[in-house]
């Protein structure tokens, strides 16, 4: 009959002391010829024969009558499973009941001995059996499992105080973080108050050049004009070309000043957005440009509907009429300028278009429309290359997008996103 699964250490390591004081008769071997290594003071008794005189010799010449125990032995040291044998011997008064519990020694993850259970009882039981191999395995398993608790206690107090080091390792950079927090926002609130001031001097500074260069482009306009009205006559032609020349680089100057001075405006002004009806920005926005739309004999198409938006209602003006201005003004020669602007929803913004039948831009020049100073055109078409850059910098202010479609010739189509007035964002 097969005995409990069981794998037991050496009785030569910390569990040979339950083996040595176990009330049932122990007795271990080694190797193929099942010498005894090792028996306690039962076994002993048992044999009646000292562990002196046991240790060294074969286990099988201490029970010889025992008929089939040197198979019983070599089959459980090749195979590594536990057995238990029940032999009953008549060479006594009465019958005797002999019970081999018999478990391999493991090392290294092979059989090297044996460790023999022995259970005599004249009046043999199978609970007497189980209950004797029960607590056998009972102590074997329970030294082995002290020793783990005090491997995982000792593993656990381990964690413990790392965790505990962590952790005041974590309070003391937080301490520090906190103190280079407060200094950070010290240091941050003492370069925006600079920085503040310096931009509100720049302002100062940008208005009051502004005004003093615009005064002498405006007297050498009007001087150069008068030249030509009083001195016409005696002017050559070459001369009224001059004067004319002259006042043309005084207007142009000046609108580069003009120009200028709105792109610091809308680049330093403090922007509130608010709610800001669309209809009523392009209304206003077709009268200022009505006398233009006249001259060119242009067409104007405005498609609804135009939901309001979140946005500063003069820099959105400002956008929409530097857009509108540019379609009316790159039109083809010849041809009369055509201008559409609509609108459409795009989940939480609100994408405006104007489009044109215009003269159209190179798509390797995409990149470049929208900086300062760019004139793609400036030998045909008058302006000062700012009123782009103008247009892009309102819409970012006001948290927007902008861009351009090459998808069609001749024209363009510009569009900017703006998001809805019903989409709350933070100011």
């Amino acid at each position: 009959m097969a005995a409990q699964s069981a794998e037991v250490s050496t009785p030569h390591d910390s569990a040979s002391f339950f083996l040595r004081s176990a009330p049932s008769p122990m007795a271990a071997t080694e190797g193929m010829r099942h010498l005894v290594t090792f028996a306690n003071a039962a076994f002993c008794e048992l044999v009646a024969t000292s562990s002196e005189q046991l240790i060294g010799r074969p286990f099988c010449e201490l029970v010889p009558n025992m008929h089939e125990c040197a198979t019983l032995l070599s089959r459980v040291y090749c195979s590594g499973i536990p057995e238990r044998h029940t032999e009953q011997l008549f060479f006594r008064p009465a019958p005797v009941f002999w019970s081999f519990g018999i478990w391999p020694v493991i090392a290294h993850a092979r059989p090297v001995g044996i460790v023999i259970q022995v259970t005599e009882t004249a009046d043999f039981h199978e609970m007497t059996v189980a209950m004797n191999e029960a607590l056998v395995l009972g102590s074997l398993r329970q030294h082995e499992l002290t020793e783990a608790a005090d491997a995982s206690n000792a593993q656990l107090r381990e964690e413990i105080g790392v965790r505990e080091r962590t952790e005041e390792a974590l309070h003391r950079t937080q301490a520090a973080l906190s103190e280079h927090t407060g200094e950070l926002e010290g240091l941050v609130a003492e370069r925006t108050s600079e920085l503040t001031s310096t931009n509100q001097q720049l302002e100062a500074f940008v208005y009051s050049i502004a005004h003093d260069l615009r005064a002498p482009l405006r007297a050498m306009q009007g001087f150069s004009e008068l030249l030509v009205e009083e001195a016409g006559a005696a002017l050559s032609e070459t001369g009224k070309s001059y004067a004319n020349r002259i006042s043309k680089s005084a207007q142009f100057m000046d609108a580069l000043l003009c120009d200028l001075l709105a792109f610091s405006r809308i680049s330093q002004r403090h922007v509130v957005l608010s709610s800001v009806s669309l209809e009523k920005v392009v209304s206003a926005v077709l009268i200022r440009l009505q006398a233009t739309i006249q001259e060119k004999n242009a067409s104007v198409e405005c498609s609804g509907p135009w939901p309001s938006v979140l946005a500063h209602e003069s820099t959105l003006s400002q956008v929409v009429f530097n857009l509108t201005s540019n379609a009316l003004k790159f039109a083809r020669p010849g041809v009369a300028p055509c201008v559409r602007l609509r609108a459409e929803e795009r989940a939480q913004f609100v994408r405006v278009w104007v489009e044109d039948e215009g003269v159209g831009i190179r798509s390797d020049h995409r990149d470049q429309i929208f900086r300062l100073f760019t004139r793609l055109n400036g030998e045909k078409y008058p302006g000062t290359g700012i009123g782009l850059a103008i247009v892009q910098k309102g819409v970012e202010r006001m948290g927007g997008s902008v861009g351009v479609e090459l998808d069609r010739q001749p024209g363009s189509r510009f569009w900017f996103e703006l998001r809805k007035a019903d989409v709350l964002v933070d100011q």
